[in-house]
């Protein structure tokens, strides 16, 4: 049986501290295996003191690929990108050294980025070593939100796809986001999130509140889960 584990901390900071650490834990076995590891990690303003801590670890670096779980449709320079936010937070420091693979493809729209990535996916290295997500108070996590129309099939344990072109009311921007079966391909995923709000949300879904999309990440996905939150 799938391995949940559950960490409450009086602080956001303590939160960040532990999820960095089992990140970094994950990372560190990995590379102990194998000859690279995969981190993926999702954007928006939660994880940012996540990765600038994670940043800090000394680990061999240039030898770790950094997937972002989802992208909004727009360049990477752009301040919505998610491709953005990590080469200014995670990859600095000591982790500079590390390789983005980004999701967003120049002179395509995402249904046909969402090609190009699937036949890279063979040269990732799998699985990953450790994923963090967050979650929307909608219950989304990546960019499975509950009003894609093709969310079903995207939270799909066994699907045949790893990236799928998401439309949400949710955002302004095309999207696309790693499948339910890809981010599952983790020795490891942490589930961050902050306050009394979204704390509910996840209480619900843990009793199978079903339109809640990350039920489906509770119910299916056979990835060790580590719930991290905080007030």
């Amino acid at each position: 049986m799938r391995a949940l584990r559950e960490y409450h901390y009086a602080t956001r900071e303590e939160a960040a501290d532990a999820a960095a650490a089992v990140l970094a834990g994950s990372l560190r076995a990995t590379l102990a295996r194998d000859a690279r590891a995969a981190l993926v990690v999702s954007g928006g303003t939660t994880p940012g003191p996540v990765f600038r801590r994670l940043a800090r670890v000394p680990l061999d670096w240039q030898r770790v690929t950094v997937l972002p779980s989802d992208e909004r449709w727009v360049p990477p320079d752009d301040a919505d990108s998610n491709e953005r936010l990590l080469r200014g937070t995670l990859l600095t420091d000591e982790a500079a050294t590390a390789s983005l693979a980004g999701l967003y493809r120049d002179g395509t729209d995402p249904a046909g980025a969402c090609a190009a990535l699937e036949r890279d996916w063979p040269g990732l290295p799998l699985p990953f070593a450790a994923c963090l997500l967050g979650m929307g108070a909608d219950g989304h996590f990546a960019s499975l939100f509950p009003d894609f129309a093709g969310l079903d099939d995207a939270l799909a344990p066994d699907g045949d796809a790893h990236f799928v072109p998401v439309a949400t009311r949710a955002s302004p921007h095309p999207r696309i986001s790693l499948t339910l079966a890809a981010l599952a391909r983790s020795r490891e995923i942490v589930l961050l999130f902050f306050g009394e709000e979204k704390r509910q949300v996840f209480e619900s879904a843990r009793r199978g509140a079903t339109g809640l999309p990350v039920a489906a990440l509770l119910a299916r996905s056979p990835a060790p889960l580590s719930v991290v939150w905080a007030p």
